[in-house]
C-alpha cells in the first residue's frame, strides 16, 4: 500500500472524533510532491473573478448555484451569495453554529448544516425559511431537489426533510464498518432518484420522495487482514451520465453501473478519495497518487494517463471545453487535454489547497480553496 495521509473516523460503540492517520506510516514519510509542471498556455486560461467565502478550514466546501448567483459556505459560520457573472457579493448571513459539509441549493431553497447538526434553509435572497436539528454533524452538502432537502450526517444516516417547512419525511441508514474514511461526498439526484456512495464500497439509489431503497450495489468489496486494509469507502460524489451512474472507492475499484437497477456495466481496480468526472466518451479519474487518467466510458479501457502531478494532493477532475481541470495543494489549477492528457494550461489561485471538486457553471469552472478563496476560471478556446 502506498503511503498517504487521509482523514479517518474510528467507530466503536459510538462515533468518535475524526483523527488524522497515515495509511502506512507517519505523515513525515509522505512522498515528496512532484515539482510544479512548466506549462505553456494553449487555451487562454484566465481568472474571470475572485470572491471571499470566509476563513481557513479543513472542510471541502462546494459552492452551489442559486439562480443567477453562487452561494458559498465559509468558515467559521458564514453563508454568502455572489453574482455568478461578476463575483460581487449579493448578501451574507452568519449561522448559529460552525458550518460543516457545505451548501446545497435548488428549486428556490438554499440549505446548509453545522458541526452540531443544525440545518438551516434560506430562500435565494438570504431570508431564513426554517431550521431543524439533525441527528449529528452534517458532513456533506445538503441535496436540494424538488420538495426534498436530503441531509447526510456523520452517523451514516441520510434524512429527507420537506423543503417547505423542514419536517422530516424519511430516513435511510446502513450499518457502518469500524473504521471509515471521513465522508465529504455530496449526494446527487437525477429523475427523482438520489444516488449516494457509502462506506464499504457500496452505491445506493433512493427514491427521493420517500427514501425507499431502489437498489444497493457494490462498487468495491472490502478485503484484507486488518480493518485498515478493509477500508473501501466511496468518499466522492457518484456521477450520472445517460443510463449509467459511475463511482470510485478508496482502496477499491472504479465502476459504472446501470442507473436504473444497479447492474454492473464494467469495473476495474482503482483507489481514489478525490473522485471522477464523466462525459459522453470518457471517465476521468484522479487516483490516490495524484495520477490523472481517462478511461473509455463504455468499457473502462485505459485511454491515457498523466503522472506529472504525483503527490500534489490533486482534486477531483471537471470537464470544461476540450480540457479537464484539476486543482492541487498549492492552489494551482491544471488543464489537461481530453485527447491525450497533455498539459494545455495552468492558473494560480491563492496558494491554498483546492480539496473540493471543481464545479462548472456555464462557461466557468468554480474552485474554492481551503482559505476561503472562490475563483471563477474560464478558457478562451
Amino acid at each position: 500500500m502506498s503511503v498517504k495521509s487521509v482523514r479517518w473516523t474510528l467507530r466503536t460503540a459510538a462515533l468518535a472524533a475524526p483523527v488524522w492517520l497515515a495509511a502506512c506510516g507517519a505523515t513525515s514519510n509522505l512522498p515528496e510532491p512532484s515539482p510544479l509542471p512548466a506549462v505553456a498556455d494553449q487555451v487562454g486560461a484566465r481568472v474571470a473573478w475572485r470572491a471571499d467565502a470566509g476563513s481557513k478550514t479543513d472542510f471541502r466546501f462546494l459552492p452551489a448555484q442559486a439562480g443567477d448567483r453562487l452561494v458559498v459556505a465559509g468558515a467559521p459560520d458564514q453563508l454568502s451569495a455572489v453574482d455568478l457573472a461578476t463575483g460581487s457579493r449579493r448578501w451574507q448571513v452568519e449561522l448559529d453554529g460552525e458550518v460543516a459539509g457545505g451548501v446545497g441549493a435548488g428549486d428556490g431553497t438554499i440549505a446548509v448544516g453545522t458541526i452540531k447538526g443544525k440545518v438551516f434553509a434560506y430562500d435565494y435572497d438570504g431570508k431564513l425559511l426554517w431550521q431543524t436539528q439533525a441527528s449529528t454533524e452534517v458532513i456533506a452538502p445538503p441535496l436540494v431537489s424538488g420538495s426534498i432537502v436530503a441531509v447526510r450526517t456523520a452517523d451514516g444516516r441520510i434524512t429527507g426533510y420537506s423543503a417547505a417547512d423542514g419536517a422530516r419525511k424519511w430516513q435511510f441508514q446502513r450499518q457502518m464498518p469500524a473504521l471509515i474514511l471521513r465522508n465529504f461526498a455530496p449526494m446527487v439526484a437525477e429523475r427523482g432518484v438520489l444516488f449516494a456512495g457509502l462506506a464499504g464500497g457500496r452505491l445506493v439509489a433512493l427514491r427521493l420522495s420517500d427514501g425507499t431503497a431502489l437498489w444497493d450495489a457494490p462498487v468495491a468489496q472490502p478485503r484484507g487482514a486488518t480493518e485498515l486494509e478493509r477500508v473501501a469507502d466511496i468518499v466522492s460524489p457518484p456521477v450520472v451520465s445517460g443510463n449509467l451512474v459511475c463511482a470510485v472507492a478508496y482502496q477499491g475499484r472504479v465502476a459504472c453501473l446501470n442507473a436504473g437497477n444497479g447492474a454492473p456495466a464494467w469495473s476495474r481496480e482503482a483507489s481514489s478519495a478525490s473522485g471522477i468526472a464523466v462525459d459522453d466518451k470518457q471517465v476521468y479519474l484522479v487516483d490516490d497518487l495524484g495520477n490523472v487518467s481517462a478511461l473509455d466510458r463504455s468499457s473502462g479501457r485505459s485511454m491515457w494517463r498523466q503522472d506529472k502531478l504525483a503527490a500534489r494532493r490533486v482534486s477531483a477532475p471537471i470537464r470544461i471545453g476540450n480540457a479537464v481541470a484539476v486543482g492541487d495543494y498549492e492552489g494551482y489549477v491544471h488543464f489537461l487535454s481530453v485527447d491525450d492528457g497533455s498539459f494545455v494550461g495552468q492558473l494560480a489561485t491563492d496558494g491554498n489547497r483546492i480539496a473540493a471538486l471543481p464545479q462548472r457553471f456555464g462557461e466557468h469552472v468554480i474552485v474554492q480553496t481551503q482559505s476561503g478563496g472562490v475563483f471563477a476560471l474560464g478558457l478562451k478556446q
